[in-house]
């Protein structure tokens, strides 16, 4: 779910930084505001137009208020064969995470990971997308936006989240497209196009996921959100994915996707 802070986990990653505004049309070729062709066209064109380097912390906030703070880097591109995401996460004990996304057109995602101790990476199974990156709220899956292209896609009645008016788009997997979500709802601010709430069902019955997204603010023409805060419904605590610098327009390559044990040498934020 590409949260791109919307530098984007829906995938978030599309969402965490990298949130664009509604394409361009002229009134003859754009479909009618809020039909779902329109809001599913702005959605996926976040995804489909993403090129992000961001860095960042992923913070872990305890119910006693307590904190655990995690460096991250977060890296997407839309490529001709289809979206990639790096992500690494690194803990106050220097144990380091690397996941990377893969998704097509079609919405099937893979995730490989290389985590502490191993030499090689690892292809995920999908019931394992459902452990916490670093023992945080954000899973691997939270990092794809695979969701916009799911097979099952519905307009639910416009309405508002806080002070804005939204969209709200549902997406639900098909068969082949493996996810540990049921189905994820996503609210859109009308006027800019960029997520402000997510709300994710798991498989498993468990509590929904619900994702907030802060400080939406525009640069470059590109609607970011530097601050994304995930919840279990009902329960205490949070994670915050919170950006501290990073590039809408990075010009990345597939060697800025090598997952090794190493950190890539792409850095966007270097003078």
């Amino acid at each position: 779910m590409q949260l791109r802070v919307s530098l984007a986990p829906a995938t978030l990653a599309a969402a965490v930084l990298a949130c664009a505004a509604f394409p361009a049309q002229s009134p003859a070729q754009a479909p009618p505001a809020g039909s779902l062709k329109a809001v599913l066209a702005s959605a996926r064109a976040r995804v489909e137009k993403s090129d992000v380097h961001a860095t960042g912390r992923l913070i872990m906030v305890a119910a006693n208020g307590a904190r655990i703070n995690n460096t991250l880097a977060l890296a997407s591109h839309s490529f001709p064969d289809g979206l990639e995401t790096l992500i690494t996460v690194t803990t106050p004990e220097h144990k380091t995470e690397r996941y990377l996304l893969t998704q097509n057109e079609s919405g099937h995602t893979s995730i490989q990971a290389l985590l502490p101790g191993d030499k090689t990476p690892a292809r995920l199974s999908p019931e394992r997308w459902g452990n916490g990156v670093a023992e945080t709220l954000f899973y691997p899956e939270d990092f794809a936006d695979g969701q916009f292209f799911w097979t099952k896609q519905t307009v639910l009645p416009p309405t508002k989240y806080g002070a804005r008016d939204c969209f709200v788009l549902r997406s639900e997997p098909g068969p082949a497209q493996p996810s540990i979500y049921a189905q994820v709802t996503t609210w859109m601010d009308q006027k800019t196009g960029a997520p402000v709430y997510v709300e994710a069902t798991p498989k498993n019955g468990g509590p929904t996921k619900q994702f907030v997204f802060y400080d939406l603010e525009q640069i470059g023409g590109l609607w970011l959100s530097r601050q994304v805060e995930a919840k279990l419904q009902g329960k205490p605590g949070s994670t915050i994915l919170l950006i501290d610098h990073g590039s809408p327009h990075a010009h990345l390559t597939h060697k800025d996707f090598l997952l090794t044990t190493s950190a890539s040498t792409h850095n966007p934020t270097a003078p």
